[in-house]
């Protein structure tokens, strides 16, 4: 039963997801129309999405409002977080507590992880019924990392010692691309992101859902994801 609950939970994210996905491409191609940007202008800018909070943000409130439509019992007390650290102080005599040591050492966090998105019982202390890592590429990610895909194995690195140790019953990566797919030069780095989410979940397991911000360039028609 607990294993049904979070297999929709992690179908009721999916769906969350992608009805964001169809608002940003109903809405953002109206932006550059409004300031009246050229191509250039328009790929450079970032509308609706203006960073990773936001991000989360939306995705949260699609959620909910999935949410709100089940009137069975078991998806009561079911809440979304952002942006907290899995450690014993935060979640003493849940039932993953002994763990968490582990969970610290194989990822070499003294702090515990910081996850993006967690999706729990307020009423229970059992394994999360879903752990996710949100990602918005809005600038390049080498300010800080050696390539973006470093940055995206450091979160699938984070959700699978998530899944081993137990912490969460599914794990989940998003990926909204707004700037390697539409930047001039970064034709291969963007290639290399959309075969490294196909690998994650073929090789991983990982529930992937990635999506560009194409639409705000609707006019100029502009493919979605390089080809080759």
């Amino acid at each position: 039963m607990a294993e049904d609950i979070a297999n929709e939970i992690q179908q009721m994210l999916k769906e969350a997801w992608g009805n964001f996905c169809d608002y940003h491409k109903k809405y953002a191609p109206e932006y550059p129309k409004l300031w009246e940007f050229n191509e250039k202008k328009a790929k450079e800018s970032h509308w609706i999405c203006w960073n990773e909070y936001d991000l989360m943000f939306h995705i949260g409130r699609h959620f909910y409002d999935i949410l709100r439509k089940k009137k069975e019992d078991i998806y009561s007390n079911i809440e979304m977080h952002f942006e907290k650290n899995v450690n014993r102080n935060n979640f003493e005599d849940y039932e993953f507590e002994d763990r968490l040591g582990k969970l610290n050492k194989i990822l070499n966090m003294k702090r515990g992880p910081k996850i993006d998105l967690i999706i729990a019982y307020e009423s229970r202390n059992r394994p999360f019924l879903l752990c996710a890592e949100v990602k918005c590429f809005h600038s390049p990610a080498e300010r800080y990392y050696k390539t973006a895909i470093d940055k995206i194995r450091e979160d699938i690195e984070k959700l699978k010692a998530i899944r081993e140790y137990k912490i969460a019953q599914s794990v989940v990566f998003m990926l909204f691309d707004d700037y390697y797919w539409c930047t001039k030069g970064n034709e291969e780095k963007a290639n290399n992101i959309k075969h490294e989410l196909e690998r994650i979940e073929k090789e991983e397991g990982i529930l992937v859902l990635p999506f560009t911000s194409e639409a705000k360039l609707e006019k100029y028609k502009q493919p979605m994801w390089v080809q080759t």
